[in-house]
């Protein structure tokens, strides 16, 4: 079949177009300055920056403008963790408690961890900091949820792609296993918050706890995913000694630009919190 010119001129445009298009996403998607140290891995250090990158674009793709010091990923082995403290190079130390070719894991830990420095951590007083566990615990469910998706037709290689059933596993087996979960359905979130908020406030890891909210929040930001850059402003002040969580929730409303407002009084109101 012959095109017309006019037609003939149209589609190879569109060709031409269509590659840089492509490059435009990946420029606008593409992390931060990062580097990874393969050291104790054992994976190859392009593997690792490959699941890296997929899932933190997953979340970085809501923060335009959003400029954000230089980390690095190590590996951990007391659980995955961001060091407040920076390194001799003034990076961020993000660590991973994973190895081998967990990608799931990797993906889960590395979404969390990011999560924190998108949101400014900081070491103030750490009896709200359960809030911020808890956000996080909601990216690592988001990133999975969407790199399962997005690897159906975009993979970080070819060979990856029927690795997305895996991804969508790992977050959907997570969700199963919180315990905690059933108490929120049967009492509601705020009453669970209002029950376990002396334990939250004593110690902010509570992984079955922050993680049982966060499957409840989930829904909240794939709801509207672009809510999640106004986790940027969570640490935007600092937090005074003994805050409550009703004034943490305040003050950070009042930093979120105006457009930001009204996510940040629904997500209040999900926990029982009238701002």
């Amino acid at each position: 079949m012959k095109l017309i010119p006019s037609l003939r001129l149209f589609v190879l445009a569109l060709l031409l177009c269509f590659p840089l298009a492509i490059a435009a996403e990946e420029t606008r998607t593409k992390l931060p300055a990062y580097r990874v140290d393969p050291r104790g891995f054992e994976a190859s250090q392009a593997d690792i920056r490959a699941i890296c990158d997929s899932a933190g674009r997953e979340l970085w793709q809501y923060f335009p403008d959003y400029t954000i010091e230089t980390f690095v990923v190590t590996r951990g082995r007391e659980g995955p963790i961001t060091l407040y403290q920076r390194n001799d190079a003034r990076e961020i130390v993000l660590k991973l408690d994973t190895s081998d070719t967990f990608w799931s894991q990797y993906a889960y830990q590395f979404a969390h961890e990011f999560c924190h420095v998108l949101a400014g951590f900081r070491e103030d007083d750490p009896g709200t900091q359960w809030f911020e566990e808890t956000l996080c615990e909601t990216a690592s469910l988001f990133a999975l949820r969407a790199m399962a998706r997005r690897w159906k037709d975009a993979p970080p290689y070819p060979h990856w792609k029927d690795y997305r059933d895996k991804l969508r596993q790992y977050a959907d087996d997570v969700m199963l296993k919180r315990k905690h979960l059933a108490e929120i359905h049967r009492d509601g979130l705020p009453a669970f918050r209002k029950a376990h908020a002396d334990e939250l406030r004593r110690n902010p890891n509570q992984r079955e706890l922050n993680g049982a909210m966060a499957v409840v929040l989930l829904h909240f930001f794939e709801e509207q995913p672009s809510r999640w850059e106004m986790v940027r402003w969570l640490n935007a002040e600092p937090s005074p000694a003994g805050e409550t969580f009703e004034q943490m929730l305040a003050r950070w409303h009042k930093t979120v630009p105006e457009k930001h407002k009204p996510s940040v009084a629904s997500l209040a109101q999900l926990l029982g919190v009238a701002l």
